[in-house]
């Protein structure tokens, strides 16, 4: 099996960053900031399996992925869940109009 080059895997690793970053500030829909939180997650992954690589230690890192992997789980499924309850109170997953609601007084 030939290895990518750590150039490249370091360039994907920082595109799939500024994509999750873009996705939370361009704040729209509450799903598209949630997947953007969860790319993010998979941006720091793929730079610690990297960097086990250079670093000649595939197996810390990969545990380190492991238990990274692990928290990224259960914070989607909290952010999907106070998304749901967002989605059940204003009845919208625009951030724009529930900002608004909230300003407003309405619960």
């Amino acid at each position: 099996m030939m290895a990518l080059p750590v150039s490249i895997l370091l360039t994907v690793s920082g595109v799939l960053f500024a994509v999750g970053i873009y996705a939370l500030v361009a704040r729209t829909n509450l799903i598209k900031m949630v997947i953007g939180l969860e790319l993010m997650g998979s941006s720091v992954s793929l730079i610690f399996i990297t960097g086990g690589h250079i670093a000649g230690n595939v197996g810390v890192s990969q545990a380190v992925v492991f238990t990274l992997i692990t928290i990224e789980a259960v914070v989607a499924a909290v952010a999907l869940a106070l998304v749901i309850i967002a989605r059940h109170t204003w009845k919208t997953l625009d951030i724009v109009s529930i900002t608004r609601h909230t300003r407003e007084g309405e619960p």
